[in-house]
């Protein structure tokens, strides 16, 4: 059962509520279903959240665990990997799909460090993911929300790059158009940090400012 869900939620990044994965899985929303995702939650494979926006009751379940990802991108559907693989494929599109993934779910498994790199670690939060649909950039999609007890949301770009990040004209247009429609769904007396957390900083541009907190692999790790 646990393999057959693993499976399921790694079809779409923000992952399922327990209806969709029944119905995916063909496991009833019984006691055995929800041993599994406990279990799943409890070993740190999976995270269980609210979206940005839905009701208390509307829980998503989310594959988090590196291998897991990993292994069924890479390693499954295959016999056998040639040794030059990796380097033959390093700029291919489905690694540097997988890489986002990947440092999305580093960033999700460091919520504690990200905290403590933007000074919170006293104030209580809640993390969670928004998608909306239909808007003029096809849709908007932001990593991750996280709202502070102190008024502020911190809204969460993340970004895998292999130098420092550059934001330019457009990329800043996009952000503040993504700002305006998270400051439309949460209290007036609260206020949207833009905040980029990336692998080796932000390249210092006229739009280095579009971002209020930078947060790094070394904070992440350090």
């Amino acid at each position: 059962m646990m393999k057959e869900i693993i499976k399921a939620l790694k079809t779409r990044s923000m992952g399922y509520t327990r209806k969709e994965i029944s119905g995916m899985t063909g496991y009833k929303e019984g006691g055995g279903l929800s041993e599994a995702l406990n279990a799943l939650i409890v070993s740190d494979f999976i995270i269980k959240y609210t979206p940005f926006g839905f009701g208390k009751r509307e829980l998503y379940y989310k594959l988090i665990d590196p291998f897991c990802i990993f292994y069924l991108d890479f390693i499954e559907k295959k016999d056998a990997m040639p040794e030059t693989f990796w380097l033959a494929n390093v700029t291919s599109q489905s690694i540097v799909t997988w890489r986002g993934y990947a440092f999305e779910n580093v960033c999700l498994n460091h919520i504690g460090e990200i905290k403590k790199t933007l000074g919170i670690s006293g104030i209580s939060t809640t993390q969670s993911a928004w998608t909306k649909m239909g808007d003029d950039y096809k849709g908007t999609q932001i990593d991750m929300i996280i709202s502070r007890r102190d008024n502020i949301v911190n809204m969460c770009e993340m970004k895998y790059y292999g130098e420092k990040f550059t934001v330019d004209k457009e990329y800043d247009a996009v952000l503040r158009h993504r700002k305006s429609l998270l400051s439309e769904m949460i209290p007036k007396k609260s206020a949207v940090h833009s905040t980029l957390i990336t692998t080796f900083g932000i390249k210092n541009n006229e739009y280095r400012w579009s971002f209020d907190n930078v947060i790094t692999m070394d904070d992440l790790f350090g």
